[in-house]
């Protein structure tokens, strides 16, 4: 207490009133209560690391009301001396024996995995309909993992990417950080960027419920921001935000288009961030930390805007998925996106950790729980185009690429033209529903002669879902892949469901921005409203647009992938004529062995995307290299008899990088 604020403290009442407060969270699970004992016990502890015990004794307060088992004293800070008081707890507060369900279950409450559940569903009155099986699915609880809770508490120094297929929970991620530096930086500016519009509702709601989960309080929004890439008059975003604080009007998208030429969404953007770089007054550092979502649709020149805008030490954390991109072909490294220093060194550098060895710059998130597996690997495999008749259109040319996106490599070696064979395994793909429905029933393909057949049996397949399989309408939405015809198919699509007493909605038309999905009602959208976005049945329309524009051949595949990805149940894909036929049996072909799949690897010269690059090469080196290391000191050590020399080692190794 010496210097201290204060010349008295309660630090035990006070870490009481904490357990319980933790307690509290686990009273809130059936299976973690016997009646009214609950089974997860705790024990109060107070940590005094800079005395001795010998002179708290020597004060004579051993002697005071203090018991014994709650005091830590600076002579049991060694690993196994802890370990050993930790466990000195009265006989009443002993945890008892708990299963590895409940163990499993504790340890998701601990990390704020109940906010992520769904509303309860209804009792279906019919067993194996879709919502049967979407409640069994649900019964098991949504859970964090590991390596996404450690992403997410983790609060870098500086730049962090953190990579991550469809399905992966990267926005879950990046709202559950958001939120858990709010929290611990509560005076830290932070913003909050995306890329579809409709994803504004999901990602406030996502923050709000992770930080009253902590701190049963409403985030200060002054303090932690939502704000879109570009932004429009009643919802800032972060360019429009720049712009404001230089004192410049911002640029409205139709006004960017007029002066720019007829270019992509992404790259008007671009232009309008590069406006503001070039403009030759200083950014303002607005921001403590950005957290940009759908990192992978924003241009080079919005990723330099936001790194202006930050305050030192940079905290600019984005989230990436090659194959979701709709626009870019290129998957850039740090110094594509950010250059140079005078002296040749990158600007943002993504190598290694940070200076306390523990936060990684670029971290990795491949399991997918959103997706079934069948979906997943129909999606990826079909977006590669390594089944297609004319070629794959773009590739991950190495074993560990493959790898970093959950897949084991059976066989081969990726030389151009040699057999692999891959396959994803169920830890990655952890989705009950393919052995509650079945692996081949989770993708349907089905083509027709004309529009108005495929929309009539689309809209009879909708009222089957809702009457039949008892599912709501807001689980269920229609994408469509035909841009130009869009808006008439859905007018006509509408108009059937209305006639049978079914109501849908246009994302942006029908609704307020930023909204997706309105109860009693099925959504019909365009792949990018959509993407972000998921449902429990997805129909995919118009699939024989993919393939169509030799010049977009990889977008438009990654639209399909996109559009797949959406569902967290079971994906339709209807489409017209030999065309959609000849697509499907890609992804039939894929359907038919879910234990693996086999293509040649293409010629890295002929496929117009690389989905790899150096950067991610690098990484997987430095962790291979890390891997040989700790197993070569395993052996090590398991050769020196002395017990006290290998005990101080392993000291010594625990406390180094």
């Amino acid at each position: 207490m010496r210097d201290w604020y204060s010349s008295q403290e309660t630090p035990y009442t006070q870490a009481e009133d904490q357990l319980w407060a933790v307690i509290g969270k686990f009273r809130g699970e059936s299976s973690l209560r016997k009646g009214r004992h609950d089974l997860i016990q705790g024990h109060v502890f107070i940590a005094l690391p800079f005395i001795t015990k010998r002179e708290w004794e020597e004060k004579g307060l051993h002697l005071s009301p203090a018991s014994p088992n709650t005091i830590i004293f600076a002579d049991d800070l060694e690993p196994d001396l802890l370990r050993k008081r930790l466990q000195e707890v009265p006989a009443e507060e002993k945890q008892e024996a708990i299963t590895d369900e409940q163990w499993t279950l504790a340890l998701a409450v601990l990390q704020g995995a109940p906010v992520l559940r769904r509303e309860p569903r209804p009792e279906p009155s019919k067993r194996n309909t879709k919502a049967f099986m979407l409640r069994q699915v649900e019964q098991q609880m949504l859970s964090i993992d590991r390596e996404q809770h450690r992403v997410a508490v983790q609060i870098p120094s500086g730049p962090q990417r953190i990579r991550g297929l469809a399905g992966s929970g990267k926005t879950v991620v990046m709202c559950m950080k958001a939120a858990w530096m709010h929290l611990r930086f509560p005076s830290w500016d932070i913003a909050y960027t995306f890329y579809t519009r409709s994803l504004q509702g999901m990602i406030k709601g996502l923050i709000s419920r992770f930080y009253r989960y902590w701190a049963d309080q409403e985030p200060d929004w002054e303090k932690v921001q939502i704000l879109h890439g570009w932004g429009a008059k009643d919802a800032p975003g972060i360019y429009s935000t720049v712009a404001k604080a230089m004192k410049r009007s911002a640029r409205t998208f139709k006004e960017a288009k007029n002066i720019f030429a007829h270019r992509q969404y992404n790259e008007l953007l671009g232009r309008c961030c590069r406006e503001l770089l070039d403009s030759g007054e200083e950014i303002p550092q607005l921001f403590d930390a950005i957290l940009i979502d759908e990192g992978q649709d924003f241009h080079f020149d919005f990723y330099k805007l936001c790194y202006h805008a930050l305050r030192e030490p940079k905290r600019l954390i984005w989230a990436y998925d090659e194959v979701q991109s709709l626009e870019s072909l290129s998957i850039p490294t740090t110094i594509d996106i950010f250059g140079t220093n005078s002296d040749g060194s990158p600007v943002v550098d993504l190598e290694g950790t940070y200076p306390d060895g523990e936060v990684e710059k670029d971290m990795i998130l491949y399991r997918c729980y959103r997706t079934p597996r069948p979906v997943l690997v129909a999606a990826h495999i079909f977006g590669m185009g390594l089944l297609r008749q004319n070629g794959a259109v773009q590739f991950i040319p190495t074993a560990g690429g493959w790898e970093d996106i959950g897949y084991e490599i059976i066989e081969g070696d990726f030389t151009p033209g040699s057999r692999v064979t891959i396959r994803r395994p169920e830890t990655n793909s952890p989705h009950i529903l393919e052995k509650l429905a079945g692996y081949q029933s989770l993708v349907q393909c089905k083509s027709f002669a004309t529009r108005q057949e495929e929309l009539s049996w689309v809209a009879q397949q909708i009222e089957r879902d809702i009457k039949q399989e008892e599912l709501k309408p807001e689980e269920i939405l229609v994408i469509s892949l035909d841009w130009k015809n869009m808006s008439s198919d859905f007018a006509e699509l509408r108009q059937i469901l209305a006639s049978v007493g079914i109501n849908s909605i246009r994302p942006g038309e029908d609704t307020e921005k930023g909204v997706f999905q309105k109860k009693g009602c099925v959504t019909l959208a365009g792949i990018f409203p959509a993407k972000g976005n998921e449902a429990s049945v997805v129909y995919v329309i118009a699939f024989e647009q993919v393939d169509s524009n030799p010049h977009l051949v990889v977008q438009e595949r990654n639209q399909a992938f996109t559009a797949m990805t959406r569902t967290r149940g079971w994906c339709v894909l209807t489409g017209l004529g030999k065309k959609a036929e000849r697509l499907f049996k890609e992804i039939e072909q894929v359907l038919q062995n879910p234990e693996q799949v086999t293509f040649l690897a293409p010629d890295p010269k002929v496929i117009q995307r690389n989905l790899d690059n150096l950067e991610y090469e690098r990484r997987r080196n430095r962790i291979k290299k890390a891997e040989q290391l700790t197993s070569e000191l395993a052996r090590l050590l398991a050769e020196i008899e002395d017990p006290d020399i290998k005990k101080r080692l392993i000291e010594q190794l625990q406390g180094s990088k």
